[in-house]
């Protein structure tokens, strides 16, 4: 909403194309965020724990549909913090070009996307402990480490431009 507004932070022409460029990939995150919550991974899993399992390979067939549907239900929360990354790179763009008056709104957005992020990572991390494959762990666990970089670079860009100036 911020970056659609016709006043920008130094009335400058430079400033409105960016605001306008932030918009639409705010627009897109957003869009992107709604089709991954609606993913339904729990459907998956249920399947997968009601399979038959009287034999060995019955049980090594269920074992292996089960940590797949358990791999979709951490691809949700994972592209969550990955969109919420991307809308916290966004508001830093935002926020450096949009008039001061909205910075309270900004400052609400940075918050809602760190929240996001932050629920979507203790979701995945709590979902760690059920995977059987040391490997996508460690790709998962590195994952995590790299968008909570970038998602901490991001809010303290963000949060710089939006602190008053002194009086």
């Amino acid at each position: 909403m911020v970056a659609t507004l016709p006043q920008t932070r130094s009335d400058a022409v430079a400033d409105r194309p960016k605001l306008i460029e932030a918009a639409t990939a705010l627009t897109d995150v957003q869009q992107q965020l709604m089709e991954t919550i609606e993913t339904e991974t729990a459907v998956k899993l249920f399947t997968a724990r009601h399979m038959p399992q009287a034999s060995d390979a019955q049980r090594s067939e269920r074992q292996a549909a089960i940590q797949l549907a358990l791999r979709a239900s951490a691809d949700v929360p994972l592209e969550v913090m990955r969109m919420c990354a991307r809308g916290l790179e966004l508001a830093a763009i935002v926020a450096a070009h949009s008039a001061r008056v909205a910075s309270a709104d900004i400052q609400l957005g940075v918050a809602l996307l760190q929240a996001g992020f932050d629920g979507a990572r203790s979701t995945v991390e709590g979902k760690l402990s059920s995977f059987s494959d040391a490997a996508y762990v460690t790709s998962v666990v590195d994952e995590i480490a790299r968008l909570s970089d970038k998602t901490a670079a991001a809010t303290h860009a963000a949060e710089s431009f939006l602190k008053a100036r002194p009086a």
